[in-house]
């Protein structure tokens, strides 16, 4: 089953919720499209604490049913930190727009703020290595 069949059965259902004592306790949410490794369908995400503050972490889904969480990070793998981040129109958020794989490289293209788009980059391996 792949990704695209889940989507058109239109039978959606929820993978993952805020709340608990996660990071993403107060909000999470979808942006770019998922990446296939050999562990599974690798999803960045944003997500957000009850302080508003916003970041993007990584669930990781099953290869076979990419409707099973099988991994998740408990810490955000990237935060705001530079100025244009931290303020502006709504300050503490780097959200995700799309991603481009260049074989364990990625490059994360992300909002700042509801101001600006940046772009920043991963290792594929080392966020794999951080989910539980």
């Amino acid at each position: 089953m792949g990704i695209g069949e889940i989507v058109c059965r239109r039978n959606h259902r929820s993978l993952i919720r805020p709340g608990g004592d996660m990071w993403d306790s107060a909000r999470v949410g979808a942006d770019a499209v998922p990446i296939r490794t050999a562990r599974g369908w690798l999803e960045i995400y944003p997500r957000a604490n009850a302080e508003h503050r916003y970041g993007l972490g990584a669930l990781l889904l099953d290869p076979d049913d990419p409707s099973k969480v099988i991994g998740r990070t408990k810490n955000p793998i990237m935060v705001p930190t530079a100025a244009y981040a931290l303020s502006g129109f709504f300050g503490y958020v780097v959200f995700t727009n799309g991603h481009i794989v260049d074989g364990d490289r990625l490059t994360i293209y992300y909002g700042a703020a509801d101001e600006c788009v940046c772009g920043a980059h991963f290792s594929i391996n080392e966020i794999l290595s951080r989910l539980s």
